[in-house]
């Protein structure tokens, strides 16, 4: 896992994308703060760039580096049962292109041994979205990503190919005063 991690870090600090295991399906991810990156995602997803990404953080503390959290304890607990990802409004930081023009942004933190190792060696954000083409099912098994998707990214990392996913995240809004939404 560490070699992985390391090839990955490789391509994340200079810009590329990187196709990777999450705690819930195989993501398409880069660094949050590379716009050349995260406009590339859009491009090899063929998504609409009024459609928000989200980012993986490795803790609710990195995610108030980012955006107005009111209640770390609350996030935290909201997220204990299932992987949940939290919509937060005007982010700081991020690339423009991750929030496009809904100045919103997704955070989760992945309860995943190597999501966690790679974003706390990385010390910051990575976009992270679903390892398809927009419209298109989402693959919960690596061999069932197109090779439109595996040929298109800069590295795969050899790591968690046997891992069924069975669902993505649950989807919680929060506005400014706290009050949340479920969305998905």
């Amino acid at each position: 896992m560490n070699n992985e991690i390391k090839n990955a870090l490789d391509v994340l600090k200079s810009g590329g994308i990187i196709l990777y295991p999450t705690d819930t399906i195989w993501g398409i991810g880069c660094d949050s703060y590379c716009d050349i990156a995260v406009k590339k995602i859009y491009e090899i997803k063929k998504r609409d760039f009024s459609k928000p990404l989200i980012c993986l953080a490795s803790s609710f503390e990195m995610v108030s580096k980012y955006v107005k959290v009111l209640n770390l304890k609350r996030l935290k607990s909201l997220s204990e049962k299932s992987p949940t990802t939290f919509i937060f409004n005007n982010p700081i930081k991020i690339s423009k292109y991750v929030s496009s023009d809904t100045y919103s942004i997704g955070f989760r933190v992945p309860n995943d041994n190597f999501c966690l190792k790679l974003i706390n060696k990385f010390g910051r954000p990575i976009v992270s979205t679903s390892a398809n083409i927009s419209g298109i099912d989402i693959p919960l098994e690596f061999n069932l990503i197109s090779s439109e998707i595996k040929n298109k990214v800069d590295y795969i990392v050899d790591y968690g190919k046997n891992k069924k996913s069975y669902s993505a995240s649950t989807i919680l809004k929060i506005d400014e005063k706290g009050l949340i939404t479920k969305l998905r």
